[in-house]
């Protein structure tokens, strides 16, 4: 069912990003340690190969025809507690008309897990244009901050929809 071999380098790609992220992220005056963060990015797109290149982006788009949209919430370091995030949607394309918005707009993040998915199931209806929706993490639980770095980089996330 799973490729080993791409699954593995998704493994290894995706812990060099985390520490890099670690790495990179501004450290607390006060303690010297990495401030917990939350950030937003789409799955990591692999080729096949030993030439595959992974890319983490806050955007994606896919065809109404194809659901749900889903955006990834990662933390930048594993936690023993449940990180919950809220967020909220925006954009061009019309709940109820484009998408169905979740009953809630929380996503929460196991202990023990790097990152947890955001699924808004697309209705499949024809556009004139394409239509985005935006996701914009608002909070994080347990003291948690929502973005990377002293910009909040990667606290919003669009997900275009086409026909």
């Amino acid at each position: 069912m799973f490729n080993t071999k791409i699954t593995t380098k998704i493994y290894v790609l995706f812990t060099a990003l985390c520490l890099t992220v670690t790495v990179s992220c501004k450290k607390d005056e006060v303690t010297g340690s990495v401030v917990d963060a939350v950030y937003i990015a789409s799955n990591a797109n692999t080729g096949s190969g030993a030439s595959a290149s992974t890319t983490i982006t806050n955007s994606a788009s896919g065809k109404v025809s194809v659901s749900p949209a889903v955006a990834r919430v990662y933390v930048n370091t594993l936690k023993n507690f449940d990180v919950n995030v809220n967020y909220t949607l925006s954009g061009t394309a019309v709940a109820g008309t484009n998408y169905t918005p979740p009953a809630a707009l929380t996503v929460t993040i196991p202990a023990g897990k790097w990152y947890s998915d955001i699924q808004i199931p697309v209705i499949n209806s024809p556009l004139t244009g394409n239509r985005t929706i935006i996701i914009t993490m608002t909070t994080a639980s347990n003291n948690v901050q929502v973005g990377m770095g002293s910009d909040r980089n990667y606290k919003t996330f669009t997900y275009t929809l086409t026909n």
